[in-house]
């Protein structure tokens, strides 16, 4: 009985060790999903679609523009009376909170106008100098700029006054944009609190900087 006995616990010992050999070396858990406390974080990221604009100083600006570094992608217009200033003025702040507390980590800060009729790029360079002068504007023709609005659910609805005279309403997300051009967090219409802000936008990039280690 000793004799199987033994050449069973061999041939086990024996797989055991060629399994532990072929495995990969890294087998470490997923990453876990930051906690945050305003921003949601996406469970998959969400590639942009190329897209073709035009920056505030009449320069191209694509997608591919956006596939180095990190961003916070805004969308609204000039002539917006409450929620663009508003955004963009948090936005400022978190910029210059940054600049103390981790510039290295600092993102930059893209503003999608989505009414092209009246935001040219000199109006967009002129708008965003009142909040920071490091903000980069792009605008386009509405059939360039419907890609990225489908893509990333920004519905923009024009509300005619009087002649000249109209509104623009859309969404008020800031969304996070991570290497390779894709939406990795977004700030749903709570990206008020400049603190907040910061401070999820610090745990989303120390976690992905920890996850790609």
């Amino acid at each position: 009985m000793i004799g199987p006995l033994l050449r069973i616990l061999v041939v086990g010992l024996v797989l055991l060790v060629a399994a532990m050999v072929l495995l990969p070396r890294d087998r470490r858990p997923p990453a876990a999903t930051p906690a945050t406390e305003v921003a949601t974080v996406l469970p998959q990221r969400l590639p942009l679609p190329d897209v073709a604009l035009t920056d505030h100083a009449g320069a191209r600006f694509t997608t591919a523009d956006m596939r180095d570094g990190y961003r916070l992608l805004f969308f609204g217009f000039t002539h917006c009376p409450d929620i663009c200033p508003l955004t963009l003025q948090v936005l400022a702040t978190v910029q210059r909170e940054l600049d103390v507390r981790a510039p290295e980590l600092k993102p930059q800060v893209v503003f999608v106008s989505v009414d092209p009729r009246r935001d040219d790029p000199q109006r967009l360079r002129d708008y965003l100098g009142n909040f920071d002068a490091e903000f980069v504007g792009v605008t386009g023709p509405e059939e360039a700029l419907e890609p990225l609005l489908r893509a990333l659910g920004v519905t923009v609805h024009t509300q005619e006054i009087d002649g000249e005279r109209y509104n623009v309403i859309h969404n008020g997300t800031v969304f996070v944009v991570g290497p390779g051009a894709e939406v990795v967090a977004i700030f749903g219409g709570s990206a008020h609190d400049a603190d907040a802000v910061v401070s999820d936008y610090l745990r989303i990039r120390r976690g992905a900087d920890v996850a790609a280690l």
